[in-house]
């Protein structure tokens, strides 16, 4: 039985974060998906090889991370239970997205020159999100 309890006001302030930190992922997808020739031609040699180079699987994890992440925050503001599936699908794009980071070569040269913030910030907000809808959920904040 689901409790229709008021969520204390931090917990919109974190649903409104995660909204823009997975809003900020689909305009990353975006201009993924939409590179032109020009902004390709301006990147590295070692970002061009990884760009070009990167499986269609990886491409595709990281188009069902965003887009899981985003709909999740949007089910999550809009307190639907479904919101901990969508941040559970998110979570598991975004590691099998990452696990190419460490199969294909040339990644930790480009980590090295670019740091390693969102390599590391990127999954652990995912198991962040997915923890605190989970915990939304069972606090009976979510329907």
């Amino acid at each position: 039985m689901t409790q229709d309890k008021k969520p204390p006001v931090w917990f919109w302030a974190l649903g409104i974060f995660a909204l823009i930190w997975n809003g900020l992922g689909i305009g990353a997808y975006a201009n993924d998906i939409m590179m032109t020739a020009e902004k390709l031609a301006s990147m590295t040699e070692l970002e061009q090889n990884l760009f070009v180079n990167r499986p269609f699987w990886a491409s595709a994890a990281f188009a069902v991370a965003v887009i899981g992440g985003f709909m999740g925050s949007i089910m999550l503001l809009l307190r639907r239970r479904i919101a901990v599936r969508l941040f559970l699908m998110s979570l598991i794009a975004v590691l099998i997205q990452f696990a190419s980071y460490f199969i294909l070569d040339g990644y930790p040269d480009y980590f090295s020159q670019n740091g390693w913030f969102m390599p590391i910030s990127i999954p652990i907000l995912a198991v962040a999100f997915l923890l605190f809808a989970r915990w939304a959920e069972k606090s009976g904040f979510l329907r």
